[in-house]
């Protein structure tokens, strides 16, 4: 029964639906979900790594399903914050799978650890916190199975949404795609690279002041559909785009920062429109930079989320 409701939920999950993520198991003390490897959600076009916002959305839903699944009424649960430390880049062309569990339930919080694995090696270790709504979260949970009844049981209506995601073809190194960003101040040719960026529909948006970063309104980023809103882990992943765009142009020599954490805290539900982020450097050492990210949607006075990022700048050294 756990097992099913899991996947019920995954399913009416838009960004979960596309991914591909099901569940594989599904019990009181433990959730686990697997990720399928597409080129959609790469994010170095030349290793053909995943992106590590894939990695924080599956994180995320498997532990919202762990936090539903402990507790005695069933019924969906915000999520209040995110953790995520990456341990190693996950192997391409490899499922990525995450386990999850409760390790503590009280009368309002739920607290989940998860991790990302490939076989025996982790990927990634993370912590979240959840809010017990009561009755309000479970007459959602039981909204949210009548929407399941009534979508098509397959994913061929969702094959508008995969376009044609494959490694950019270019003659251009990486380096190169960087070393043009930072000369040009510009973006664009960089992200023209990374499948991800484009699958979930991020943008540069222009501002005179300073840079900010713009995700574009999509029904694929959906999460939440009764709000409508989009998913936490997409909210996740476009800030640690944000974070990882905004340090190579800000660094003085082209180097590819590679994500070692990155922390997410969850203010106020991210309706389904645009949304922006700016990013501010916070430190930036020789080995190691610390970025600060706000988010919002129609007033930047109200963020929707605040993260903070560590980024490993020089790529030849391991995590």
């Amino acid at each position: 029964m756990l097992l099913d409701n899991a996947q019920k939920s995954l399913w009416v999950i838009r960004q979960c639906k596309v991914l591909g993520i099901k569940a594989i198991h599904a019990s009181r003390q433990q959730i686990i979900l697997e990720l399928p490897y597409s080129e959609s959600i790469i994010g170095e076009p030349t290793k053909g790594v995943v992106h590590g916002g894939a990695i924080t959305t599956l994180l995320d839903s498997a532990s919202g399903i762990a936090a539903f699944c402990a507790s005695d009424d069933i019924g969906l649960c915000p999520t209040l914050d995110l953790r995520v430390d990456y341990m190693r880049a996950a192997t391409p062309g490899e499922a990525i799978f995450a386990k999850a569990a409760c390790f503590r339930l009280t009368q309002n919080i739920i607290f989940v650890s998860c991790e990302a694995y490939q076989e025996n090696n982790i990927v990634a270790k993370g912590t979240a916190s959840f809010m017990r709504m009561g009755q309000q979260s479970i007459d959602a949970f039981q909204h949210l199975l009548k929407i399941y009844e009534g979508m098509p049981k397959s994913l061929e209506h969702e094959k508008k949404h995969f376009m044609n995601f494959t490694m950019a073809k270019t003659h251009e190194t990486r380096e190169q795609l960087i070393t043009q960003a930072i000369k040009d101040q510009q973006i664009e040719p960089f992200l023209k690279a990374i499948p991800y960026a484009r699958f979930i529909e991020f943008d540069l948006h222009s501002d005179e002041k300073r840079r900010v970063f713009k995700l574009k309104q999509a029904e694929h980023n959906l999460g939440n559909p009764l709000l409508p809103a989009i998913h936490g882990g997409v909210i996740g992943g476009f800030m640690e785009l944000a974070a990882g765009c905004h340090l190579i142009l800000s660094q003085s020599t082209p180097t590819f920062p590679k994500v070692i954490n990155f922390s997410l805290d969850y203010l106020r539900p991210a309706q389904l429109t645009e949304t922006y982020a700016s990013c501010e450097v916070s430190r930036q050492g020789g080995r190691v930079a610390n970025v600060l990210i706000k988010s919002w949607q129609s007033s930047e006075d109200k963020p929707i989320a605040l993260a903070r990022a560590h980024f490993l700048l020089d790529e030849n050294r391991s995590l």
